[in-house]
């Protein structure tokens, strides 16, 4: 998963955690390192829909002048218009048909606005990864629970519940359920086991100062054991040297010693005591380093 704040906690399993600016899902990468992503409040939500609701309004647009003008149906709808009877249609006009058939009018318009909306957002998030134009202006993705990337099930789920997201106008009962929800929910996420996230950048990492040669010159590590560090590991050795700092005592005991923990076994070292953790994370950088 690309984007995100970092964060990290020693134990808890995937899932919501309430902090000040709101909950949050938990996502494990595969580095084993513990990301937070904030949890999209209605307001951004909103905002995104916005930007969607003017490409889905385009789109109806086009297909109505497609209609009328690129098919026969507007030929044919004028042959079957002078084809009535002139005191037929003066009763159309002036009687109650007419408002029969404004309201049959509305009812087409509506149907192929949701038509085409329901394909807009399928479209969207099946081909972005969870994301919509709107969503991709404010930074938002939609995610299952548990952080994995939304699949096609989940997808026509969630969209399919629109129409009654949607009841009984501009998506009432979608923004209520939003709002009572702790995880930000309306019953199209509630039902597809979905949640929208915000992409937030993280903040900006502080370089990485290598200790000096007597602080981890007690280990070693020979080229066999260094080859065995992937992208994912060095990626997880540098992630957790950089933020180990600014964390709590606790905190920063229990992501060096996992950290430590899935980079010896990865290299096939023996255990570390828990004062030497540090050092060893350090001597690591300086072989991959060297």
């Amino acid at each position: 998963m690309a984007g995100g704040t970092e964060g990290v906690k020693a134990t808890g399993n995937q899932g919501y955690e309430s902090v000040r600016d709101g909950p949050r899902q938990e996502v494990r990468s595969p580095e084993q390192v513990l990301l937070h992503f904030p949890v999209a409040g209605p307001t951004s939500r909103i905002l995104a829909y916005g930007i969607d609701f003017f490409g889905i309004y385009l789109l109806v647009g086009l297909v109505f002048l497609f209609l009328f003008f690129a098919t026969p149906f507007a030929d044919w709808a004028a042959r079957q218009f002078h084809a009535v009877p002139e005191e037929t249609k003066r009763a159309a006009v002036h009687g109650g048909n007419e408002s029969t058939a404004l309201l049959y009018l509305f009812a087409v318009f509506v149907l192929v606005q949701i038509v085409i909306e329901w394909g807009y957002f399928v479209f969207w998030e099946l081909s972005s990864g969870g994301r919509s134009p709107g969503k991709i202006a404010l930074r938002l993705r939609v995610v299952r629970d548990g952080g994995s990337p939304i699949t096609l099930r989940e997808i026509l789920l969630r969209n399919f519940l629109r129409a009654v997201d949607f009841l009984p106008a501009n998506y009432l009962v979608g923004l209520i359920t939003m709002v009572v929800s702790p995880e930000g929910k309306r019953l199209g996420d509630i039902a597809a086991g979905t949640v929208v996230v915000r992409m937030d950048r993280p903040a900006i990492a502080v370089p990485l100062v290598e200790e000096a040669d007597d602080a981890s010159g007690a280990f070693r590590f020979d080229r066999s054991q260094v080859a065995q560090l992937g992208r994912a590991e060095r990626a997880l050795l540098r992630q957790t040297l950089r933020r180990v700092e600014a964390l709590p005592p606790e905190t920063a005991a229990a992501v060096l010693a996992r950290a430590v923990e899935v980079l010896r076994v990865r290299i096939g070292y023996g255990p570390v005591e828990p004062s030497e953790h540090l050092a060893f994370l350090h001597a690591m950088l300086r072989a991959t380093r060297r």
